[in-house]
């Protein structure tokens, strides 16, 4: 089973568009603690959800030994993401933060987003095209992403993100 880290805000969209579940049962999700804190806070869109995962062991919780070696400002959460790929914690990213993703861009790390995590769902045929299909307009719709990012979004094929199927 392959070894995901992710952020909270790659999570939540992928819960608001119902992909979450089915991410979570085909891989190993990890998460820094403040990804935790962010993802479980009271009264947060999805609190319970992912609360019950981690109680599950559908989300496993890590503690990182820090980002001293990040030389710019990220919050907490991609922090933690970014420190626990280097310490070796997972296979690539899935990350929505802006500066975050520049980030591994600019350091060869492997990542996508909330918006190509859900196509890895549909070519690895773990969900249907109709479900794609909804959850991915929901997607750049609501998930604040540049233009660039949707035409490069829309026309990343198999090819360009075989190495992250599930």
């Amino acid at each position: 089973m392959r070894k995901i880290i992710a952020d909270s805000s790659s999570l939540i969209l992928l819960f608001k568009c119902g992909a979450a579940e089915d991410l979570l049962n085909n891989c190993c999700c990890i998460i820094p603690e403040p990804v935790r804190d962010e993802l479980t806070a009271q009264g947060h869109d999805g609190s319970d959800f992912f609360d019950q995962c981690i109680r599950k062991g559908a989300l496993t919780v890590k503690i990182h030994a820090g980002g001293a070696a990040i030389s710019i400002s990220l919050h907490k959460g991609e922090m933690g993401v970014i420190s626990l790929y280097n310490e070796g914690a997972g296979q690539y990213i899935i990350i929505d933060d802006g500066r975050g993703a520049a980030f591994c861009r600019n350091n060869t790390i492997p990542y996508i987003n909330a918006l190509l995590a859900v196509k890895i769902l549909f070519f690895s045929g773990i969900i249907s095209r109709k479900k794609f299909d909804v959850a991915y307009l929901w997607l750049k719709s609501n998930g604040r992403y540049s233009k660039a990012v949707i035409e490069w979004a829309d026309a990343a094929g198999f090819q360009e993100l075989k190495e992250f199927l599930l």
